[in-house]
């Protein structure tokens, strides 16, 4: 449960560069955004989809670390 409550409490925010929407946040001390697929308006979307948002921050998140270390 207490994972939960962490996911349910990350901050996020969404800017809209041009018709583009991206969202930021930080994971582990570092701030991770990424571009909202076509057609998304965070706020005409559901909650639901923020729980995708918000794992796949996490996997840019840890793509990034994994190649920082590698140079």
């Amino acid at each position: 449960m207490k994972k939960l409550q962490n996911e349910l409490e990350q901050e996020v925010l969404f800017q809209k560069l041009g018709s583009t929407w991206y969202i930021f946040t930080e994971i582990g001390n570092e701030v991770v955004y990424s571009q909202l697929p076509d057609g998304i308006d965070p706020y005409n979307t559901k909650l639901e989809l923020y729980n995708v948002v918000e794992k796949h921050l996490e996997k840019v998140a840890k793509y990034r670390n994994d190649k920082d270390a590698t140079m």
